[in-house]
């Protein structure tokens, strides 16, 4: 056990060292220095533990693995050296695998499991531990001990990029995946998460746009926990394989769709619409369709990020637009309203702001919410680079006050 211990910390820092980057290039011992707590197991104050260790470095000393030098005059050690003529006598008691081997294999096993896949972070993700793996002999600290859990993700990695942005139930996912219902929420899923956030650009910046938890990131990416629920509200009629839902019948608080019921939707009636009100917050939609709904308008609520299906949704009602149909877009005045209204326009390009104005900033600026000098720069370069130009004059009130102003503002108006 002890020979075990004493091994294994001189490998790690055999596997830190330019000796196993870049062999022949440095002329540095790997070892571990007692006055600098490298070999915290070795409390030489305490004579049984120290005489019991002194035993051990003297048996491995005397099978040629390590080098030790001791205190002058004293029983005591000064530092262990690893012989790395020896190392693979060290690895093997050790029970380990020597970093050149365990990262080809694994590089070996990501490539070829997913040569197939076309999912742009997993990709990002495959590239570059494959890059770490054959270049520096780094592998993830999950693979070192043993494939279990990169053998997992490989298999939901696959699985996941069959669905081609589709949608499917976290359960139904971990049952094809492993058989077993619960296997990815309890194994998986949070590996899987940290990749998909680290190696998603669009999902970091949904993240940074608002709190999301666990759920809610999984949804985005196409697993949900539970179907969402879509919210809309007017004078509409909603055609589906299995015959008509009348909208207007749930005046003035609408009906709320569970995502499935998405894929059953053939077309939106739209003939008595007008103006389509899409609207972020939650409580500003309640408020808007029991206080301000006209009846020519449909008012829809965005909720914020938009997962596949809802985007599939989304698509659905854009299908049905005719051209005299006015489209708008009402979130908070802040950097995340800005570029939720950007991805909104890639369904209706005539889309429109609502109360996301200067003069909104300029009257409720009172009431906004006091942003760092960081994030006012990153407004300032959004102008300077001219991203999002509809609402350039709304940033530059941003920045003139320090604030943003939230949806709710406007409810104690």
């Amino acid at each position: 056990m002890k020979e075990n211990i004493l091994l294994s910390r001189l490998l790690d820092k055999y596997e830190k060292s330019k000796h196993l980057s870049q062999p022949g290039s440095s002329t540095r011992r790997v070892m571990l220095r007692i006055e600098k707590h490298e070999f915290p197991e070795y409390d030489y104050e305490d004579a049984q533990v120290r005489d019991e260790w002194n035993e051990t470095v003297k048996t491995l000393e005397s099978r040629g693995l390590i080098g030790a030098e001791w205190v002058s005059g004293r029983p005591v050690l000064s530092c262990v050296t690893l012989n790395l003529e020896r190392l693979s006598e060290c690895y093997q008691i050790t029970g380990r695998i020597h970093p050149r081997e365990l990262s080809s294999v694994v590089a070996q096993k990501i490539e070829s499991s997913l040569s197939q896949v076309t999912t742009d972070w997993i990709l990002g993700w495959k590239e570059d531990v494959c890059r770490q793996a054959k270049t520096l002999f780094r592998v993830p600290a999950y693979c070192k001990k043993d494939f279990s859990l990169l053998d997992k993700l490989l298999t939901a990695f696959i699985l996941y990029d069959s669905l081609h942005g589709g949608s499917i139930t976290m359960r139904a996912f971990s049952s094809k995946c492993y058989q077993n219902t619960k296997t990815f929420e309890r194994e998986v899923r949070d590996q899987f998460l940290r990749i998909a956030l680290e190696y998603s650009q669009k999902l970091r910046e949904v993240c940074e746009q608002s709190e999301m938890g666990e759920r809610e990131q999984l949804a985005y990416l196409g697993i949900y926990a539970r179907p969402e629920l879509y919210e809309l509200s007017g004078n509409c009629m909603i055609q589906t394989e299995n015959g008509s839902i009348s909208v207007n019948a749930a005046t003035p608080y609408g009906l709320a769709l569970p995502s499935p019921c998405v894929d059953l939707i053939q077309s939106f009636d739209l003939r008595g619409i007008q103006k389509i009100v899409f609207i972020e917050n939650k409580t500003n939609y309640d408020e808007y369709v029991t206080t301000e709904l006209h009846p020519e308008e449909l008012a829809v609520y965005h909720g914020g990020f938009l997962s596949p299906q809802k985007r599939k949704f989304f698509e659905k009602i854009a299908a049905s637009v005719q051209n005299q149909i006015m489209i708008v877009f009402w979130a908070d005045i802040d950097l995340g309203g800005f570029r939720m209204f950007e991805r909104l326009q890639a369904f209706f390009p005539s889309l429109l702001p609502m109360r996301m104005s200067a003069e909104n900033v300029e009257s409720l600026h009172s009431t906004g919410l006091k942003r760092p000098e960081h994030y006012l720069g990153e407004i300032q370069a959004a102008i300077n680079g001219g991203k999002y130009p509809l609402f350039h004059e709304a940033m530059k009130k941003i920045v003139e006050y320090g604030v943003t102003i939230e949806q709710e503002a406007f409810l104690t108006e």
